[in-house]
Formats: C-alpha cells, structure tokens, sequence
C-alpha cells in the first residue's frame, strides 16, 4: 500500500478531498451470494424512486435530476 501511494505525487493527493481506508474483504465473503437483495426488489425501489421523481417534475420541462438548473 506504501508504494502505490508513493507512486501518487503530493499536489495530486492534496486535491484529494475525501480519503477512506477500507479493510481488506475475504474472497470467500466476497463470493458468497446467499445474502442481498434480488433483482426484483432492487427493480422495485428504482420504478418507484422514478415514480416519485416524475411526480416532482410534473408540469415543469424536465423529468430527472440530470436536466434540473441550479
């Protein structure tokens, strides 16, 4: 880990804002597919998160965040 962060120069990690040290994960948790969410339920939340996005943008010229001006 030391030397992949020597390999990174000083000003470019100083504009790095955000750094998070995340532990290593065990192959064997990482391949474990008995737990987690099904598709099904992960494709529900996302219809419903754009139902209520639409319900926002109604009657304006948008219909998601990415075309909203600041």
């Amino acid at each position: 880990m030391q030397r992949y962060r020597a390999r990174i120069s000083g000003p470019l990690l100083d504009r790095i804002d955000i750094q998070v040290e995340v532990p290593a994960v065990r192959y064997k948790e990482l391949a474990d597919r008995t737990s987690g969410e099904t598709s099904e339920a992960i494709r529900a939340r996302v219809d419903r998160a754009r139902e209520l996005q639409l319900a926002r943008f109604r009657g304006r010229k948008i219909f998601c965040n990415a075309h909203e001006r600041s």
